[in-house]
């Protein structure tokens, strides 16, 4: 019976949360709108020579959060753009201070964290310092060509070690593991403002590893790196009882058994508000 409770708080409060505007990974996470905007644009290249034709060029605020940094989490970007067959990008986002980077993923999934053979660069100086780009009001700003783009290795992706992180379960309401999950961090309760990180999908087991820096999450389910409204019958929930609980973890913490329910979105059909 209590069981049954927790099942139908957790559908009401999705469906509640779900109805809020969402912003999509792979699209601007944040509108711009009243704000001033500038102009960059640049050619990205492969380690071969070749352009980095068809991948995505990533904008992280870095008054916003930590630079990107794959080898310790995974921070979804700001702003996307595409990359063109020549290996060109403009974008026109607002004034601010940036991170850049840029990938090609085999799995055509815009965002995420990096899988084997997916090309991957980031703008660091010859120290290995993340580069900050400053986009100015009404203004352009070239950064040329750049260089580096190089396919991600298994083995790096496996030898990343663990510096802060969350790490738990995703199960059904029957509490039976629920694999190829992704869990996203926010900011604030409201899961539909921006997502600032992103895991890895749940294994066989169900188990998920979210890389994080230090703060207070809310975290949120769903069975793929794309946000927006979901499907009926696609995976949803969110970590807390009735609501999202908050998730603080400090510099250095792993904090486990940060386990949760997801269930199917409801909708039309034989599917809807049943369990994955």
């Amino acid at each position: 019976m209590r069981l049954l409770k927790q099942t139908v708080l957790c559908l009401l409060a999705v469906i509640g949360i779900l109805a809020l505007p969402v912003i999509g990974l792979s699209a601007d996470r944040g509108t711009g709108k009243g704000q001033k905007k500038g102009v960059i644009k640049g050619r990205i290249m492969i380690a071969d020579g070749g352009p980095l034709a068809g991948g995505q060029v990533l904008f992280f605020n870095a008054d916003a959060g930590p630079a990107p940094a794959p080898e310790q989490f995974d921070r979804t970007p700001d702003y996307v753009r595409d990359i063109n067959d020549e290996g060109w990008f403009t974008a026109e986002i607002p004034a601010g201070r940036y991170y850049l980077g840029a990938t090609k993923k085999i799995s055509g999934e815009p965002v995420g964290p990096p899988q084997e053979g997916d090309y991957v660069w980031r703008s660091v100086d010859k120290n290995g310092k993340p580069r900050i780009y400053k986009v100015r009001p009404g203004k352009k700003f070239d950064i040329g060509i750049v260089g580096g783009a190089a396919p991600m290795q298994q083995g790096i992706i496996s030898k990343r070690p663990v510096m802060t992180a969350i790490e738990g379960t995703v199960m059904d309401p029957d509490g039976n593991p629920v694999p190829g999950v992704v869990v996203v961090a926010f900011l604030n309760p409201n899961t539909g403002s921006k997502p600032v990180y992103i895991s890895e999908k749940s294994d066989a087991k169900g188990h998920y590893l979210l890389r994080v820096s230090e703060g207070t999450y809310y975290l949120r389910a769903r069975n793929e790196y794309s946000s927006g409204p979901p499907e009926p019958g696609q995976i949803v929930g969110f970590y807390g009882e009735g609501s999202p609980s908050p998730v603080p973890i400090v510099r250095g913490q792993i904090k486990e058994h940060v386990d949760f329910q997801v269930i199917l979105f409801p909708g039309r059909g034989p599917a809807s508000g049943a369990q994955p």
